[in-house]
């Protein structure tokens, strides 16, 4: 039962489990008009919504979106809000259950998203095992190039656009070689400590995979392309931990099924803190990328 009561009503599979999330958009913090269409902010309002539960192998199921109005934006430019909204939620197949409209300072979207998935399939990030290989669902860095001011159409889709990994995130999910995943909108260097201190364990970054776009951007400005994608953050790409015996054949089948490789990054190992390989030596990584508590 959707839109038209006071609230709506839905009935969870017996055999699934609920997974709930809630991620909040302000103007001028997380995006700016002058910078995005009014489609693109509703549709990245969903995504980053959806790409946490992709990241707990589950399947969306209902959306809610509380929007702030601020002064100055017509109907038009809600409609065209909610178009990107509802062009992502058909694509996710996820129905927009409800919500709430309010007047407020600045442009504000909340949404929550509600999803399903079976017990034995669900994900967290405190799942890693000791010698599991930490790999990453695609390149990195591409959306704070389109940040940054690349036009290219790499950077401009995973930017504005980003598709969530949903799909890969059900496959992964699946699969029991998989123990542990969560999604990257922060950055490596925020999320690989995250998950590392979530299952008690220690983790080396040896490698890191540098979209075409960012690997450009840094070179333009004398940066190191690594460092530019460790700080990179709303690629909403999905970190996984994968038992080290397994990894190669998951790879292969990924591919397989997705047309990319499941692109190792690093592992994880007992002890605490996160290192950075670069050449011959281990450098204590700098958790630096997005503070949503920063001033």
């Amino acid at each position: 039962m959707g839109i038209g009561d006071d609230a709506a009503a839905w009935k969870p599979s017996r055999s699934h489990l609920s997974v709930i999330t809630c991620d909040a958009l302000i103007e001028d913090i997380h995006f700016t008009r002058a910078a995005f269409s009014f489609e693109e902010i509703g549709y990245r309002a969903l995504a980053s919504n959806l790409s946490d539960i992709a990241a707990m192998g589950a399947q969306p199921i209902l959306a809610t979106v509380a929007l702030g109005i601020g002064p100055g934006i017509s109907t038009n430019e809600l409609l065209d809000l909610y178009r990107g909204i509802d062009s992502l939620a058909r694509t996710s197949k996820t129905a927009i259950a409800g919500g709430d409209i309010v007047r407020t300072q600045k442009l504000m979207l909340t949404i929550a998203v509600v999803g399903e998935v079976r017990a034995s399939n669900m994900k967290r990030r405190s799942g890693a095992r000791n010698k599991d290989i930490l790999a990453v669902t695609g390149p990195l860095g591409a959306s704070r190039a389109g940040l940054d001011g690349d036009h290219s159409e790499e950077a401009h889709r995973k930017h504005r656009t980003p598709p969530p990994r949903l799909l890969e995130g059900r496959w992964l999910g699946g699969s029991q070689s998989v123990h542990a995943m969560m999604d990257l909108s922060d950055g490596l260097a925020m999320d690989v400590p995250r998950m590392a201190r979530a299952s008690g364990l220690a983790a080396i970054i040896e490698q890191v995979p540098v979209a075409q776009a960012a690997r450009a951007m840094a070179g333009s400005r004398g940066n190191d392309p690594q460092h530019y994608v460790l700080e990179a953050g709303e690629d909403f790409e999905l970190l996984v931990a994968v038992a080290p015996r397994a990894f190669t054949h998951l790879s292969q089948r990924f591919q397989k099924r997705f047309g990319r490789p499941l692109l190792q990054i690093g592992r994880v190992h007992e002890g605490s803190g996160v290192t950075v390989r670069k050449g011959d030596l281990l450098e204590p990584l700098q958790e630096t990328g997005w503070d949503h508590l920063a001033q």
